[in-house]
């Protein structure tokens, strides 16, 4: 796995390059007893010179041969031979580059280190620089994939809690309007064939949706409308509902299946339990957090419905959204201003990485 050149590995490289021409000034110095700094200085930029142009020439020669001949993939026998070619060229053209710029920059010390004498030296200490290099990458090679796995499982977890919440929303809208066909089959039969063929299509988009993570918002209100005409068949003019959405917000991309289990909620503690009409509406638009839909109704309210919910309609919501947008998203539930039951959701545009 190659490593991207980047500001902070040149700076990582750069002070490796300072430490090994520091350690070997301090060698040089215990060894010939130098102890003026001019003569320290000196030394220390003719064995940054020599550092630098060995390893630089190391490493471009590693990068062109594990790109022109695929080394990263070859058995470690070619690998061998292959960089052991490399490190023997990289030193000794490495030490005539950093005799050339010595003899310009430091004159007296490149001329005192015969090239035999920085070959002896540059030899051992360029493989075992190598080596070193060789298991720090290695080291970061295995982090990096250790890394890569866990989140790989961590998005496949995700992925699977997600498809678990969506299988429970699902059944949960099925069994609701196979009741509401069961209730038109011995009253009307034109009627219960109009509410099984928008169940057809409910079914479709439930099917489809369950293999998507998002969807257009005109296809989910397209959903909802779908259901709503089938619970008009059902309850008639107890029904009445309205549905008032930006255009600017039809293409905008959310969940499959997140609006029409809350309308469908609307309708069975709104509608279901109450002789008079009662009014659904689905607002839609923009706001500056992102998309803000808005579902009211003006039924009994929250403690005035005859059904005893569970809450697992808002409950599965705020799990799903939650995997998705994190603590981006909102489910604010409470009364409406008609006294009815009201859930306003704000969703944050969604993100190539969502």
């Amino acid at each position: 796995m190659k490593e991207r050149w980047t500001a902070r590995r040149l700076l990582t490289e750069l002070a490796a390059y300072l430490l090994l021409a520091g350690v070997l000034t301090a060698i040089f110095a215990s060894v010939f007893g130098l102890r003026t700094f001019d003569v320290l200085a000196a030394v220390f930029v003719f064995n940054l010179l020599v550092a630098l142009s060995i390893g630089g020439l190391i490493d471009l020669g590693q990068r062109l041969t594990e790109t022109t001949f695929a080394l990263d993939r070859r058995r470690a026998p070619v690998r061998l031979v292959v960089t052991a070619l490399v490190v023997t060229a990289a030193v000794f053209l490495g030490v005539e580059i950093a005799l050339a710029l010595g003899a310009v920059l430091v004159p007296s010390v490149a001329a005192a280190f015969p090239r035999e004498g920085v070959l002896r030296v540059a030899i051992p200490v360029s493989i075992a620089m190598v080596l070193v290099a060789r298991e720090r990458n290695r080291a970061r090679a295995r982090a990096l994939q250790a890394e890569l796995r866990a989140q790989h499982l961590q998005g496949q977890a995700l992925q699977a809690q997600l498809a678990a919440l969506q299988s429970r929303t699902n059944p949960h809208f099925l069994f609701n309007a196979l009741n509401t066909i069961a209730a038109l089959v011995g009253e009307d039969a034109v009627k219960a064939e109009r509410a099984v063929e928008r169940l057809a299509d409910l079914l479709r988009y439930a099917l489809e949706g369950s293999q998507r993570t998002w969807v257009p918002l005109a296809d989910e209100l397209a959903a909802v409308e779908s259901y709503l005409e089938l619970e008009r068949l059902r309850f008639g003019d107890r029904l009445r509902t309205r549905i008032d959405v930006d255009a600017g917000v039809r293409s905008v991309e959310i969940p499959p299946m997140s609006l029409q289990p809350l309308v469908e909620n609307a309708v069975l503690h709104g509608v279901a339990g109450r002789r008079g009409p009662t009014q659904v509406e689905l607002v839609a638009r923009p706001v500056p957090e992102g998309l803000e839909v808005v579902i009211d109704d003006d039924g009994p309210g929250p403690a005035g419905s005859t059904h005893a919910g569970t809450g697992t309609a808002h409950r599965d919501l705020r799990e799903r959204l939650q995997l998705l947008y994190g603590e981006r998203a909102r489910v604010d539930t409470g009364a409406s201003p008609s006294g009815g039951y009201r859930v306003r959701l704000v969703l944050p545009p969604c993100t190539e990485d969502e």
